[in-house]
């Protein structure tokens, strides 16, 4: 199921052959999940306080995530790419399709809750 496949990408996928955990991208590299899926995956990590370690139990920046080969230099120029076409998420305000990273730049911090929100427009007063 998709809930499944988005918990093993928070806990970590387990290598059929070694029996170790192992990170969304290295069962990416292993055939254990598809790429363009893994892909996503990575986006909402990134989009949600960073890439995951399971095994260390911790989130990284992108960029500290690709200096320690969490991933190789192809995935990093995608993750880092807004002009990718992995853009699988909708901006309700302007019809778009947007990355992770793009949507996450049009959303404001909320001062009570520090949360990160999408400001919504009123379509009706136009």
């Amino acid at each position: 199921t998709l809930f499944r496949s988005a918990e093993r990408a928070v806990a970590g996928y387990k290598d059929p052959y070694t029996g170790e955990k192992i990170s969304l991208f290295q069962a990416m590299k292993k055939d254990l999940i598809v790429r363009d899926h893994g892909i996503r995956l990575l986006e909402a990590q990134i989009a949600t306080g960073g890439i995951i370690d399971p095994v260390n139990s911790h989130r990284l920046p992108l960029d500290m995530a690709y200096k320690r080969n969490y991933f190789d230099e192809e995935m990093n120029k995608i993750l880092s790419d807004p002009n990718d076409d992995t853009k699988g998420f909708f901006d309700p305000n302007t019809q778009e399709n947007l990355t992770y990273l793009q949507l996450m730049e049009r959303c404001v911090t909320d001062p009570e809750t520090g949360l990160c929100l999408l400001p919504l427009t009123d379509r009706k007063s136009t």
